[in-house]
């Protein structure tokens, strides 16, 4: 009797490990190696930032996360550099009554929602440290070839998988093709972008070659609040580059460009 009474409780307590309320967390417990005050700063709702070229940026990642993954992975590359954010936002008065499968269901097709990051602003260096478009077009393509505009898509359920092309026209790199890959679990939606042109500065000089740019943005639910990351990483290629006596900071670009991505996703997310 109390082997099958231990075995019922090993088997409740299972249960209850793997059912989706035991995935909600709080920020110390999925940045174990964050300090107080960086919490802190998380809890203010503002962003943490850091690159592979100033030292290791892993902490940065929900722990065991495939985002974490990932950092590490592109970390460990040859001849490569990355630059991460981090930002922690509360959910909305709306999502608090809603289980975590449904906040989930909302979450992607909110990061899914690219014709809205049309008119996209960004902090332009080049323009003197003032507010510029980044991205001009925004929109899906039914293939890498095709050029016809696709809505955004809305699902009723979130895919394990799914692979999305998307077309942009932004100030710095132009026109360009990307392809969008979606992973997904209970706690977390991983998107990594990649892509599949060469990006070239002033429409003419090749600055990144094709998938040599990795721009991978994370969303995982803990109990309170969502953890949105995001990493970018530059294959093959130097951190500055020069161009007719015109310095191109790819570190400086491209964290500014996934600082405009996390605050677009937040905007809308709070809508």
């Amino acid at each position: 009797m109390n082997s099958v009474r231990r075995c019922t409780l090993s088997l409740l307590l299972l249960i209850v490990l793997l059912s989706p309320m035991a995935s909600a967390r709080v920020l110390e417990e999925v940045f174990p190696q964050l300090s107080q005050s960086q919490i802190q700063v998380l809890l203010d709702g503002k962003m943490l930032q850091s690159q592979t070229l100033q030292g290791p940026i892993e902490q940065f990642a929900p722990s065991g996360s495939m985002a974490y993954h990932e950092t590490i992975k592109a970390s460990a590359l040859n001849n490569a550099f990355s630059i991460c954010a981090v930002t922690y936002i509360p959910y909305p008065e709306h999502m608090k009554t809603m289980d975590q499968e449904q906040r989930q269901v909302e979450i992607f097709n909110t990061i899914r929602s690219i014709s809205t990051q049309e008119g996209l602003m960004y902090i332009s260096h080049r323009a003197g440290n003032v507010p510029k478009v980044l991205i001009e077009k925004s929109w899906y393509l039914e293939t890498p070839s095709s050029r016809k505009g696709l809505p955004d898509p809305v699902v009723p359920a979130v895919p394990k998988k799914e692979t999305n092309y998307v077309f942009q026209r932004d100030s710095t790199f132009k026109s360009n093709v990307y392809r969008h890959e979606y992973t997904t679990n209970n706690d977390e939606i991983f998107l990594e972008v990649k892509n599949l042109e060469t990006m070239r500065v002033f429409s003419i000089f090749a600055a990144v070659k094709p998938e040599q740019l990795a721009i991978s943005m994370s969303t995982y639910q803990l109990e309170k609040g969502l953890v949105l990351y995001g990493i970018a990483t530059i294959k093959d290629q130097k951190p500055v580059i020069n161009i007719l006596g015109y310095k191109v900071d790819l570190p400086s670009a491209f964290i500014r460009r996934v600082t405009a991505l996390q605050n677009w996703f937040k905007e809308q997310f709070l809508k």
